[in-house]
């Protein structure tokens, strides 16, 4: 018959929530000069060697690819939990750094007639986050002191090369394939230490720990077709989901509870369970995804259309471990690192208005859902608000060279339930550690500058 303990001491715990797992949006990142400035709204538009990621067909249609270096010099972030409960503090982090880049290589040459070819590299998530909170005092007629700390890292970058052929009439029709290779890091901790006294002059502590870590390698394909008229243009992609290659990780548990009444029999409870197990085989599953761009334009205003559906994936282990026994109770436990998502639809629309001949503005407006299946109960990823982007800014050119710089806001906020240390489901036990409510904010303002030449 299954067990269930309740941990009822906790305070403040809300703190230790997976923030930094946000590989659970797929429009966050954007790539190119001009593309960025269009929120990334040109599947069907794209007129740089960004085409290496947006359309690969349109790369073969771009008139003069150069070397490309883009990058978003810096990027302010803010990350924020305010508790429901006022007798709970939140907390929050805010940094100012530089934002990843994007860089792309022309390869192609007169040997290779009207066949393309161009090396990219692009980071595809990037994030990290700290929180830390410490407490001494008192809570319910007891003394309490604890340390609240949570940890995590995603980062994932795609490389590899893109091919693209034209075929020209009286309209350009353009085909390619981009061949990238993935490269995933993960890495989340969530650490509880807390000591409390009650009125009869009893001891209690519990502390928790539980820790994730690893890496993934894959492969996957981006198909596009990209057609060019007068005024009117139009772009189809298909994006392959990721086939795994190799990769590895760990996980680590350990939770220790004693002097207190877990279970609620009116008797002190010694619980602990303790695990950890390296050389894991890691899986990462993608989805695919289908995009489409439509661009027209008038005398000195374009409009660009974009939108993009991902498929679903259904739940999987990230990491699979080994059943383990208790130390305490003779449970026989899994440590699974699991995850799930839902299908997504994203859209935004660009304008690029013509000042004169050198000097052009932008503005963009994108949606980035969130596409964890909350449905599910998994506990890789926790971020379930969807973004909205914002983007504004202006390209000066002079000869060869163009310089592009603007501003993209992003922003977020909901309402959302948090787990304190995850324990993945198992037919002999489960245990339900307290949950909070918090409204939860991200803010994030890049300061966007490109060169091309």
């Amino acid at each position: 018959m299954k067990k269930t303990y309740q941990v009822i001491l906790i305070l403040l715990i809300i703190i230790t929530v997976k923030l930094s797992a946000q590989d659970v949006h797929y429009w966050s990142q954007t790539y190119g000069t001009e593309s960025t400035l269009l929120g990334g709204a040109v599947i069907g538009s794209v007129d740089d060697l960004g085409a290496t990621y947006y359309n690969p067909g349109k790369l073969s249609l771009v008139d003069d690819p150069k070397f490309l270096f883009s990058a978003r010099i810096f990027e302010y972030r803010y990350l924020g939990l305010e508790p429901n409960d006022d007798i709970i503090d939140g907390v929050s982090e805010s940094y100012l750094r530089p934002s990843p880049a994007f860089i792309v290589y022309n390869l192609s040459a007169d040997w290779l007639r009207k066949h393309r070819l161009a090396f990219s590299i692009l980071s595809r998530h990037n994030f990290e986050v700290r929180f830390k909170t410490r407490f001494v005092g008192n809570f319910d007629s007891t003394d309490v002191s604890n340390e609240l700390l949570y940890e995590g890292e995603v980062d994932e970058y795609w490389g590899g090369i893109t091919w693209s052929f034209p075929l020209r009439g009286k309209y350009k029709f353009g085909i390619g394939i981009t061949n990238y290779f993935t490269y995933r890091y993960y890495r989340t901790r969530n650490s509880i230490s807390i000591q409390g006294v009650d009125t009869s002059n009893t001891v209690g502590v519990f502390s928790g720990l539980s820790e994730y870590d690893y890496y993934n390698v894959g492969v996957l394909w981006k198909v596009g077709l990209a057609y060019t008229f007068e005024k009117i243009r139009f772009g189809v992609t298909i994006t392959t989901p990721t086939l795994n290659l190799f990769g590895s990780g760990e996980s680590d548990l350990n939770i220790h509870s004693s002097g207190r009444d877990a279970d609620g029999d009116q008797q002190p409870d010694e619980i602990l369970i303790s695990n950890y197990q390296k050389d894991l085989p890691s899986n990462y599953n993608s989805a695919y995804a289908i995009g489409l761009g439509i661009y027209y334009k008038f005398v000195d205003l374009k409009v660009h259309f974009a939108c993009e559906y991902f498929g679903e994936v259904s739940k999987f282990n990230v990491l699979t471990t080994n059943t383990f026994q208790s130390q305490t109770g003779g449970f026989t436990l899994t440590n699974n690192l699991t995850h799930a998502l839902k299908p997504v639809f994203n859209l935004g629309f660009g304008l690029e208005y013509f000042v004169n001949e050198k000097v052009t503005v932008y503005g963009a407006f994108v949606t980035d859902r969130s596409a964890l299946n909350t449905d599910e109960n998994t506990n890789h990823s926790y971020v379930q608000w969807d973004y909205y982007h914002v983007t504004t800014g202006a390209s000066i050119s002079y000869e060869e060279f163009e310089l592009t710089f603007g501003l993209s806001l992003a922003f977020a906020g909901d309402d959302i339930a948090i787990p304190i240390i995850p324990l993945s489901e198992s037919e002999d036990v489960d245990f339900v550690f307290q949950q909070q409510s918090a409204k939860a904010s991200s803010f994030r303002l890049k300061f966007i500058f490109g060169i091309a030449f």
